[in-house]
């Protein structure tokens, strides 16, 4: 994630899950790992069942790929649980630094790296990537690894369980098989883990702080799954108005709301963040997914949200990712033609582009068999 001021669009300072996911089916895993996120599907309207305090689930992945299997938390051992992918920049960048926890508590903390979302279609084979990738790595990858299954069996329990739908994101499991802690490694990982070991960390306060920190957010996020968006306007605005530093954090859930609510200022902020931005592509790929994303639009959001996928092809970067989300657009206007004309372009500039995984062409193919099934082609 490299652009500045304009990545953290969620509560938390990490990668958002699957990085380029849409909710319209269109892409699967992130094209590269410097993506900024985009929007996303409307989060359920129930909190997290998950939390510090609570017992932490079994780790039960689909394989486990290097270092002793870790099936049970026991008793009188603690245990660090990171969430990460091969996509992902922030969470491979971490890698040296696990090893180097590893080595420093070894004997008094075990650490466990689990991949999750490498793609959201269950059809595609991920475990080789990952295990090419983990082989790859060799001593500098020197703890327990293991890889989810493609129903996301562990991501669900403990990610999804605990409300976070971002990368890099680590829990502390405690002597008691209780979860101490969680959060981004980078901002706190370490004190907290110091703490757990040497028996001076206060979960009951660690778990107030947390509460405290997603009470708001989680009304945010009710409210975008109830589609009530003046609600959810508001809701934001008030958390900038109470900390006016925090605006940018705020961008995309902003511009999802007025998107439904007021689109000429829709209009006038998506220009003002490109302009920000000096038009940089992981921002125009950010305000491009809304539209593409979204399928309770007016035409005019639509029509709009072309013109800006058009405006990201002049660049000539990350083509395919364009071409994708036009045609998710075209579909939502109805233009099942543009559709397909767009989305095969999305496949035939995927097939030269190094930069995208074999497996996310495939998907592309897949929805472009979507998109003519529905034309009649």
């Amino acid at each position: 994630m490299t652009t500045p001021n304009l990545t953290r669009f969620r509560r938390t300072a990490t990668v958002s899950a699957l990085g380029i996911t849409l909710t319209a089916g269109l892409i699967a895993v992130p094209a590269r790992t410097d993506a900024a996120p985009v929007a996303k599907s409307a989060p359920q309207p129930v909190g997290p069942t998950l939390n510090i305090g609570d017992r932490a689930p079994l780790l039960k992945p689909a394989k486990w790929l290097k270092g002793e299997p870790l099936p049970t938390f026991e008793k009188g051992r603690v245990y660090v649980v990171e969430f990460w992918a091969t996509w992902c920049g922030p969470c491979k960048a971490n890698i040296p630094h696990l090893t180097a926890m590893a080595k420093k508590y070894k004997g008094k903390a075990e650490i466990i790296g689990v991949d999750i979302w490498e793609s959201s279609d269950p059809t595609i084979k991920t475990l080789p990537r990952v295990e090419k990738f983990v082989v790859a790595q060799g001593k500098q990858m020197d703890y327990h690894v293991a890889a989810d299954a493609t129903n996301n069996r562990v991501a669900n329990a403990w990610m999804k369980a605990a409300g976070l739908n971002g990368i890099p994101a680590s829990f502390i499991v405690g002597r008691d098989g209780r979860i101490a802690w969680i959060g981004n490694p980078a901002t706190g990982l370490d004190a907290a883990l110091e703490k757990v070991v040497s028996g001076n960390f206060n979960v009951a306060a660690a778990r107030a702080q947390r509460d405290k920190q997603n009470g708001p957010m989680q009304a945010i996020d009710n409210a975008f799954a109830a589609k009530d968006y003046p609600t959810a306007l508001k809701l934001v605005d008030a958390m900038i108005a109470k900390n006016p530093a925090a605006e940018r954090g705020f961008t995309l859930y902003r511009l999802m709301a007025l998107a439904h609510t007021n689109l000429p200022e829709f209009k006038v902020q998506v220009r003002k963040v490109l302009t920000e931005a000096a038009g940089e592509i992981s921002v125009y790929q950010m305000v491009c997914s809304i539209p593409a994303s979204d399928k309770g639009l007016s035409p005019d959001a639509y029509r709009f949200g072309r013109g800006l996928v058009d405006e990201a092809l002049v660049k000539k970067e990350r083509e395919y990712l364009f071409y994708a989300m036009g045609a998710a657009i075209d579909s939502s206007l109805g233009d099942k033609a543009g559709a397909v004309t767009a989305q095969a372009a999305a496949v035939k500039a995927a097939e030269t582009d190094t930069h995208c995984p074999p497996e996310f062409l495939e998907f592309l193919k897949k929805s472009l068999d979507k998109y003519k099934a529905a034309a009649g082609a």
